[in-house]
């Protein structure tokens, strides 16, 4: 897709936002994708799996939309045959390589349908054609049963990371902590390829001030409830993803995010809240060590 196509459609070259409220301040770093040796051809029968899907959102989706086959992907939505390919060639394949590349050993055995919409009223559109019409104030939804996102591709290629780390990562990592699988998700709302294009960096964004404010208000709950509460619920619903989110970049900056996911997914059965792993990962004895470090860090990050 050319970059006045993306900017006809309100996309600009960057990553901004995900599964949040429709209120972001803009990025300002470049994200590119280095060019990079096709992935591995996928098994038959996941092609065949992948057409019966996409045959099955022909018969839903109003009939001037296209649909397109990318095992394990099926893309659907009112963008053109060209525009949902560079969709995939640009974003959803360089962002899934530099997933599995950092943490996921497992591949998708199942189609995902990813449901690409041009505008906040195509977007809602197919929220409602689908029945996701409560979750419209998203500007994406990733829907675990239907192994289904819903993205307003309007709101930045960021809105395509954050979902589709979702969708891996439940592939690999079913029972992932709600807490970190919101923060991972949220980490590349706005996030840039390393030169090589392995890996994904997550930036300082817009969450940050409302952590710290809450921080200087003495108001941040301790990492200790993050972990242990129902994540996202209610008017502390903002401050619960910024405060997994920048967590996951503290653990970035240290070069332990990877370390983390790993340990945390090998020992679920025994610490389902990750906080063992959390403090093992930073060579803390407890969470709260975790929790004063973590502060510390926050109290000067930009």
């Amino acid at each position: 897709m050319s970059r006045a196509r993306w900017l006809a459609l309100g996309i600009g070259p960057c990553l901004l936002i995900g599964l949040s409220f429709l209120v972001a301040a803009p990025a300002t770093s470049e994200r590119r994708s280095p060019a990079l040796p096709p992935l591995p051809t996928p098994d038959g029968n996941l092609v065949q799996a992948c057409q019966v899907v996409a045959d099955q959102y022909v018969e839903v989706l109003p009939s001037h939309w296209r649909t397109l086959v990318r095992p394990p992907y099926v893309l659907a939505g009112d963008l053109s045959d060209a525009e949902l390919d560079a969709v995939y060639r640009n974003t959803i394949a360089p962002t899934a390589r530099a997933l599995a590349v950092n943490y996921f050993d497992r591949s998708p055995t199942e189609p995902i349908a990813v449901l690409l919409l041009s505008s906040p009223e195509s977007y809602q559109h197919c929220t409602t054609l689908l029945g996701h019409g409560d979750r419209e104030e998203y500007a994406g939804i990733y829907v675990r049963a239907e192994r289904r996102l819903v993205l307003n591709v309007s709101t930045g290629e960021g809105t395509v990371a954050h979902e589709l780390t979702h969708a891996l990562a439940h592939v690999d990592f079913p029972d992932m902590p709600e807490w970190f699988d919101e923060g991972l998700a949220s980490l590349h709302e706005e996030c840039e390829f390393s030169d090589d294009g392995l890996r994904l960096i997550g930036s300082p964004n817009w969450r940050g001030k409302l952590l710290q404010q809450s921080l200087a208000a003495k108001q941040l709950p301790p990492l200790a409830e993050l972990l242990t509460k129902r994540f996202g619920r209610g008017a502390g619903g903002p401050l619960d993803y910024a405060q997994a989110r920048y967590l996951c970049l503290f653990l970035q900056e240290r070069q332990l995010l990877g370390a983390f996911y790993r340990k945390c997914r090998a020992n679920i059965a025994v610490d389902p809240t990750g906080g063992w792993s959390l403090a093992a990962v930073l060579g803390q004895d407890t969470i709260d060590g975790v929790d004063t470090g973590f502060r510390a860090w926050l109290a000067t990050a930009k």
